[in-house]
């Protein structure tokens, strides 16, 4: 199938340690225009870099030569919940959404020469739903692409709390891609054991879930809390407390998210790149 071919643009406010040539500031001696200081002719015996000048102010009479920092990629993580809630929508699951801004995801992770990869989180993780880092990402496509027509089975969201063993040792921008229906003390946890990671959460709420109710009428429900499903015969006044609830539960994560230095990009029936690239603009300062 296809998605939509929109890019946004993001950085990373870290110095990448990745060898592969890209556009982040990076920790890596190369060939880029960031000046990291001198070092001897025979630290670093490359005859272009020859500083004459600092090379007379040497008291020990060595040849200096310049030295930079290359512009290197970084690695780039998709993380999407799996669990039953997102089973919700009614022209457009909560997944196919997810698909949909995985896709924008990619291009832009391609766009930067970065590599990507994607796990899927139910109850456990299952290797069917993961797609190792690359530079190729065939895999992560091909799970995108599964995930727009995917229907969750009836599980949570367990797995979460296990996800950063399958994350590479060096930081990592991991776009988490949930409505965040499950208890904040697991966010928390979760969160805790990724805080060598940048994360960025993308919340998916969808407005009839909320916002769009009738006054009267048989609903089905996801509890924002635990993320289980129930069956309501829905009256003026249980639709102003759901409302109500939703507010409330929006406050806490915010909230939440920014405590734990992961700020929550909220989404509603369409996903904006250029509000994504804002975003990075506000948050991630390069």
């Amino acid at each position: 199938m296809e998605f939509f071919q929109d890019t946004f643009d993001y950085h990373i406010n870290w110095k990448s340690k990745g060898h592969h040539p890209g556009q982040h500031k990076s920790a890596q001696r190369g060939m880029g225009i960031e000046f990291a200081g001198h070092a001897t002719l025979l630290d670093y015996p490359d005859p272009r870099r020859i500083d004459i000048r600092q090379t007379i102010r040497d008291p020990f009479e060595q040849i200096q030569v310049r030295i930079f920092n290359q512009r290197s990629a970084t690695p780039v993580m998709i993380f999407t919940d799996l669990s039953a809630s997102m089973n919700f929508g009614y022209q457009k699951t909560k997944l196919k959404h997810a698909a949909e801004i995985g896709s924008v995801i990619t291009n832009s992770v391609l766009a930067k020469s970065d590599a990507i990869g994607f796990i899927g989180i139910e109850d456990n993780i299952n290797p069917e739903w993961v797609a190792r880092l690359s530079y190729k990402p065939y895999r992560t496509e091909h799970l995108i692409n599964r995930l727009s027509s995917y229907r969750a089975k009836k599980g949570g969201h367990r797995g979460i709390k296990s996800v950063y063993q399958f994350l590479p040792r060096d930081k990592t921008l991991i776009f988490f891609i949930s409505d965040f229906h499950m208890p904040i003390e697991d966010i928390k946890e979760s969160f805790s054991l990724l805080s060598k990671h940048q994360v960025v959460p993308i919340v998916l709420w969808n407005k009839s879930e909320y916002e769009n109710l009738p006054n009267f009428g048989i609903l089905t429900v996801n509890d924002p809390e635990s993320g289980e499903e129930s069956t309501m015969l829905l009256r003026k006044k249980m639709k102003k407390r759901i409302q109500e609830n939703f507010k409330e539960r929006k406050k806490l994560l915010e909230e939440t998210f920014i405590g734990l230095n992961s700020p929550a990009f909220f989404v509603g029936e369409k996903f904006n790149p250029l509000q994504m690239t804002e975003y990075f603009n506000e948050y991630f300062h390069a």
